[in-house]
């Protein structure tokens, strides 16, 4: 047996008190019983009554139970070291009482453990001095001011202690689980009390599911989304409301320590909110971070050009032209704007060209778009969920190249259904709508290109002089020209369209034996000239057809020059005769007769043969003789 070190007295007063115990409960104690001592000495101890007397004062020893620290619980009877029996603290106390006793002990813990100079048994005989001041309370012993001498330990400092300890069971209740045990046996009662911390700190951080999208953005922000924090996985029960920073950071809320879940209220400006109910595992006396990502808005709906020739409406070229390869340059700006106020520089640019598709019922398209199949340069595309996408932003296309064959002036966009013809640069916004971004106006327009018209001018020549002038009574005005397309696709001319070999136009030539239309009657491609009638004089041997090309806007095409011109044979006749002499009707022979053009001048001499016979071949047509 141990032996048993009673408390000593160092001086005693008569006292005129009730002394009281903790009530005893009939409950059930457990079989085993626990050693209890006092062992070495931690100071002395002054028993102060409520009307400043001091009741009693003696020399307080460590009291423990198989070792481990315990402290008396009733100050009014001497301990005796010995077994003692251990029943629950919640048969004997309150739980409000264990409570209080509980987190003062938890409170000297603390500020003995940040206060160095305060030795081991000084902060044991704090703590003693705390239960007993918080029993007397409970217990009604009348001297809740029992304190140390003041030679062991300042006044101060326990002044210091036990306000602290007050305050902080006021402020820390509900933050502890607190419980303990009563040693019961000969001699004074011991108890054990402890406070477990039993909450945590819980706090979000929040990050943009696509900083791609996002960064640079002023529309995005993760600043401003709130989180509810419920207790219960149906969150009914909210214990907490977490807002998010400029840095997607919440401060930490304080939760009991167990699975919080946690959950989206309103998500931050431009991303979707996030349905999600997170679970989150809280430990006592630490923080547990929740990281999140909300999905910022985004539209695949992206916007579908679509090239037309502009005097038909239809998507087939004309002539040699195409609506393959015209390119667009779209411009991206990670803001709102307009056209009086656009960035010096885009966010991201993109160049595209139209390319031929067929639809479904096999018709050809000429399309483009933003996607890697039309693109021509520029950026990476902005991506999200494997789909093109564009953020909320301001967005401009405009067509920088025109296809072969037509024109970059004067080209417009035109939405279906509408008649607005927007020239230049076409500007539209993606905005939030919801949970959606959208896209403002239409997303599919028609651009239309008017084609490069030309004319063509021809001139007429005699084929043996070369010369634009007619020989003789013939005439090089009034020559009709067919004009004939050569080109796969039909071309509108005179309002009427025309295909392939077809005659789209005849002209006529002037008394100069010039013909021409005018600059803008043909659409760029490839023609043929063919002499249809020749001018009155003229034969069509020599009219070669000639081809020819429109390829520059408001041109005529000058087939004029010696090169190109298109030339006729003249028409040519014999002349034939016989000398007879006067009265004898004799034909004679030698007689020179001279045959003159009296339209051009021209004079040949002839002489009769033997049978008196003359003879002229290829006179020129429509001439006069002169026969001497």
């Amino acid at each position: 047996m141990k032996k048993i070190l009673k408390r000593l007295c160092t001086g005693v007063l008569a006292l005129a008190t009730v002394v009281t115990a903790l009530p005893s409960t009939a409950v059930h104690a457990e079989s085993k019983q626990y050693w209890t001592e006092s062992e070495e000495r931690v100071g002395i101890v002054e028993k102060v009554m409520n009307d400043g007397s001091i009741g009693s004062t003696f020399n307080e020893g460590h009291l423990t139970v198989e070792g481990e620290d315990a402290y008396c619980i009733d100050i009014n009877t001497d301990f005796k070291n010995g077994y003692k029996t251990r029943t629950d603290a919640s048969s004997r106390m309150s739980a409000e009482q264990i409570s209080d006793v509980a987190l003062s002990i938890e409170y000297v813990k603390q500020y003995t453990d940040s206060h160095s100079e305060i030795s081991k048994n000084h902060a044991y005989l704090l703590r003693q001095l705390v239960v007993w001041q918080r029993l007397s309370v409970h217990l009604g012993w009348q001297c809740d001011n029992v304190r140390a001498s003041y030679d062991e330990i300042p006044k101060a400092i326990q002044d210091e202690v036990f306000a602290g300890a007050k305050a902080f069971v006021k402020e820390n209740k509900g933050r502890y689980e607190c419980g303990g045990y009563i040693y019961s046996g000969e001699g004074q009662e011991l108890g054990q009390f402890w406070a477990k911390l039993a909450v945590g700190n819980a706090k979000l951080q929040k990050t943009s599911t696509n900083a791609n999208i996002t960064d640079g953005n002023g529309i995005y922000s993760i600043a401003g989304a709130t989180y509810g924090v419920y207790s219960d996985k149906d969150c009914t029960k909210q214990l907490a409301t977490l807002t998010t920073d400029t840095s997607g950071n919440t401060e930490a809320v304080e939760v009991r320590a167990s699975t919080v879940y946690i959950k989206e209220l309103s998500a931050p400006a431009g991303f979707k909110i996030d349905e999600t109910i997170y679970s989150l595992s809280v430990e006592a006396g630490k923080t547990a971070t929740l990281k999140v990502s909300d999905t910022p808005k985004v539209t695949d709906t992206l916007i579908e050009l679509f090239k037309i020739d502009m005097e038909t409406q239809k998507s087939n070229p004309q002539g040699n032209a195409s609506l393959e390869g015209a390119e667009f340059t779209w411009n991206f700006y990670a803001g709102y704007y307009n056209k009086d106020n656009l960035p010096a520089e885009a966010t991201r640019t993109w160049i595209t060209k139209t390319i031929a598709e067929k639809d479904s019922d096999g018709a050809i398209h000429y399309i483009t778009r933003l996607a890697d199949k039309y693109k021509v340069s520029g950026d990476s595309f902005y991506t999200q969920d494997g789909k093109n996408v564009l953020p909320l932003g301001t967005l401009t296309v405009e067509e920088t190249k025109s296809p072969s064959g037509y024109l970059l002036e004067g080209a417009y966009m035109q939405a279906d259904g509408s008649e607005e013809q927007i020239k230049g640069m076409y500007l539209t916004q993606i905005t939030e709508d919801g949970d959606l971004a959208v896209l403002s106006g239409s997303n599919q327009y028609h651009v239309s290109d008017k084609v490069i018209r030309g004319g063509v001018k021809i001139q007429k020549r005699d084929l043996e002089t070369k010369d634009t002038k007619a020989q003789g009574g013939a005439t090089l005005k009034d020559t009709a020209f067919e004009i004939i397309s050569l080109n796969e696709n039909a071309v509108l001319v005179g309002g009427k369209l025309y295909k392939k070999n077809e005659v789209l136009k005849t002209i006529h030539t002037d008394i100069e034996g010039i013909a021409s239309t005018s600059a803008d009657l043909l659409p760029y491609g490839k023609y043929r000239l063919s002499e249809q009638k020749p001018p009155e004089g003229y034969l069509t041997d020599g009219a070669k057809p000639i081809d020819f090309e429109i390829t520059e806007n408001g041109k005529i095409v000058d087939l004029t020059d010696e090169a190109h011109s298109i030339y006729n044979q003249i028409k040519r006749g014999d002349i034939e005769g016989v000398k007879i002499g006067a009265g004898s009707h004799k034909r004679l022979a030698d007689v020179p007769f001279r045959i003159t053009s009296k339209t051009t001048g021209e004079s040949h001499v002839v002489v009769t043969d033997d049978n008196g016979q003359f003879k002229r071949k290829r006179c020129k047509s429509r001439g006069r003789e002169n026969l001497f």
